[in-house]
């Protein structure tokens, strides 16, 4: 059952681009804007940073998965989106980071529940920094990585680099952020950076299993050995996170983005 929706900026019409859906003892928030590939636009995020708190707090389900409509998981950002928001200058970008993408982020690692992305496709810069802040990465044998942010002048200002190190070591997150690799499914689950790959026409079946098990297992003892496994891995990520905020806004309000966007807006 949907139960939220997001009124379009074009038309003023409204549009559910988060779709909610209880199943069984799970939380299941679907990204719903398939013909712009998931992209993420800052009420988006901000509605699911929402999602996310509120379903800590209900105390009614015990899982939370993250997928996203049609063949994409989540392009990244909606770079129209987000330069709109840089022509108001660096400190609103930071403002912006801040209060929403990073929201978010800080959401995820901050519920006592587990958060499992189910990667229906492509999963490209801030939508692969998404599912790396999730607990658990379970993909469709379709799915695409890449931490595209250095293509169009930007850094992954969600702590994918940070999360991606944490995840597949120093040498490979160089390789994915630095020149912005594309890996597919297998190599992601060779490297570790996915639990596991599923034919595509599996990826729900094999992700409510899961979700069954985490709700038949201990609540207290899930939640603390969640707060226990992000402690191990939370080094200096909250310092960083403040960090990207400022260089983010820097790069936004840059010529490099701008002739980025200008690019996407051509090509659209």
């Amino acid at each position: 059952m949907t139960v939220t929706g997001e009124r379009s900026a074009d038309n003023d019409a409204v549009a559910d681009h988060l779709l909610q859906e209880v199943r069984g003892k799970s939380l299941w928030l679907t990204l719903n804007r398939p013909e712009k590939r998931n992209s993420l636009t800052v009420d988006l995020v901000g509605r699911l940073a929402d999602a996310v708190e509120a379903a800590d707090r209900g105390g009614v389900v015990r899982s939370i998965v993250i997928s996203g409509s049609g063949s994409v998981f989540c392009a990244g950002g909606d770079l129209v989106s987000l330069s709109e928001v840089a022509e108001a200058g660096s400190r609103a970008v930071t403002d912006i980071i801040y209060a929403q993408f990073q929201r978010l982020v800080r959401a995820l690692e901050a519920s006592s529940l587990p958060v499992i992305a189910a990667v229906n496709g492509a999963a490209l810069g801030a939508g692969l920094d998404l599912a790396m802040a999730c607990d658990l990465r379970v993909v469709s044998d379709r799915a695409v990585f890449a931490s595209s942010w250095i293509g169009v002048g930007l850094v992954p200002g969600m702590g994918g680099a940070h999360l991606l190190t944490r995840a597949v070591g120093s040498t490979r997150a160089a390789e994915l952020v630095l020149l912005g690799r594309r890996i597919e499914a297998g190599v992601a689950l060779d490297w570790g950076l996915v639990n596991s790959v599923v034919p595509d026409g599996e990826l729900a079946t094999t992700v409510r299993k899961i979700t069954e098990a985490l709700a038949a297992s201990s609540q207290p003892a899930i939640a603390s050995s969640k707060a226990s496994l992000r402690r191990a891995g939370a080094a200096d990520f909250a310092h960083e996170l403040a960090i990207l905020g400022a260089v983010q806004g820097g790069l936004l309000t840059g010529e490099e983005f701008r002739a980025a966007t200008a690019r996407f807006r051509i090509q659209s």
